[in-house]
């Protein structure tokens, strides 16, 4: 994103310009969306997030503290990231492991957490092209459940589940590297 797009957003924040607040929501806060979806969100959490975000933008630009190090979207995204896992913080969710998505001290990175974000989504993508019967099964990896809970559940015998996973994983692994963005997230 180029510095002119980054300054008329800041600009279109401060005077509460309807076109450029749209232009915002539309490029910014789908990958907002995803992400307070996947972690234990729903379409109200992540728009009500995504408001409180530009809302901490409009209050640095008024107070003159806003400090631009990154794209813009990558800094909403940081923003909103950060104002989704207090809120989970606060409620006492055990949804998240927040010792380790919470990793930033003072300073965050935002480049960094905006090619993590890439990469969430790359992954995000091909995980849902998976057929529905290893989405499944990962989904129920992921969660932490074991080989024979995901046998049981699936009906499989546990050597078929251990055989399936492996397989399921390949296969997300596979459509992951095939993908033409994967090596520009890598370098």
């Amino acid at each position: 994103m180029n510095i002119a797009v980054q300054t008329e957003y800041v600009a279109g924040i401060a005077r509460n310009d309807r076109s450029v607040l749209q232009k915002i929501y539309q490029e910014s806060l789908p990958e907002v969306i995803k992400y307070i979806q996947k972690n234990s969100g729903n379409l109200a959490d992540a728009k009500d997030v995504f408001q409180e975000g530009i809302l901490v933008i409009y209050n640095k630009i008024k107070k003159e503290e806003l400090v631009l190090t990154t794209t813009f979207h990558a800094y909403l995204f940081s923003i909103c990231k950060n104002l989704w896992l207090k809120k989970l913080r606060s409620k006492s969710w055990q949804a998240l492991p927040l010792s380790t998505t919470w990793g930033f001290a003072m300073e965050v990175d935002y480049d960094e957490q905006f090619l993590k974000s890439r990469k969430w989504k790359l992954f995000n993508h091909k995980f849902s092209t998976l057929a529905e019967e290893c989405r499944k099964v990962l989904q129920m990896l992921f969660n932490g459940q074991s080989g024979k809970e995901i046998a049981s559940e699936m009906g499989y015998t546990e050597d078929y589940a251990k055989r399936k996973k492996y397989k399921c994983k390949l296969s997300l692994i596979e459509l992951i590297r095939k993908d033409p963005e994967y090596k520009s997230l890598i370098a």
